[in-house]
């Protein structure tokens, strides 16, 4: 069985995906979170198993809002990004530790604030659109970076959810969005799913 966790983006992402799976996805849910408690949402133990896969897409909103009010508390860039991802691997390997892979997704480009805030006006929920375009950007890219990183070094599978969607600047595609800051268009990334042979 294929089991996939992560926010909203775990959602768009894997949406009418052909391989039979079962999608434990909870809107709203940061990386922060995941790394936090040891715990990520929706796992059970009996899920481990030497067939199962597992993918996960976690840290859009974390690189939407979070990080820039972490920095603006004093904490160093590159600090919080370590933090940040090595709590989360740390969550992956202590909660799954039976299974035949393990898929890290990238993270989604960020959304062109100006054009979001356009057609659906200021974001004033607990996850608005913080820093420029181009500071979001650097985020995505350093995140997407060291989850690569971690990949390899526990031997897991990454999975770039970023290239293929990101413009010119770096943003998502507008006409591969749901007009919001998800992926709808998500045909590139069920391809590299299947040339995984999971």
């Amino acid at each position: 069985m294929i089991y996939i966790f992560g926010d909203s983006h775990a959602n768009f992402n894997m949406k009418d995906f052909s391989k039979e799976h079962i999608n434990l996805y909870r809107n709203s849910i940061t990386m922060h979170r995941i790394g936090r408690d040891n715990q990520i949402i929706n796992f059970n133990s009996y899920m481990n198993d030497k067939n199962n896969t597992f993918i996960l897409f976690y840290g859009e909103i974390d690189c939407r809002c979070h990080i820039y009010k972490q920095i603006e508390l004093g904490r160093d860039l590159d600090e919080i990004i370590e933090s940040l991802i090595d709590l989360y691997f740390k969550t992956i390997y202590n909660n799954i530790t039976i299974y035949s892979y393990i898929i890290i997704g990238s993270i989604t480009p960020p959304v062109n604030k100006e054009w979001h805030e356009s057609i659906h006006g200021q974001i004033t929920h607990a996850f608005p659109i913080l820093d420029t375009d181009q500071n979001r950007v650097l985020y995505t890219k350093l995140m997407n970076k060291k989850l690569e990183e971690y990949c390899y070094k526990y031997n897991y599978k990454y999975l770039d959810t970023y290239n293929n969607y990101s413009d010119i600047d770096g943003l998502l595609i507008i006409n591969k969005s749901d007009n919001n800051c998800h992926i709808l268009d998500n045909n590139d990334i069920h391809l590299k799913l299947l040339k995984l042979n999971i």
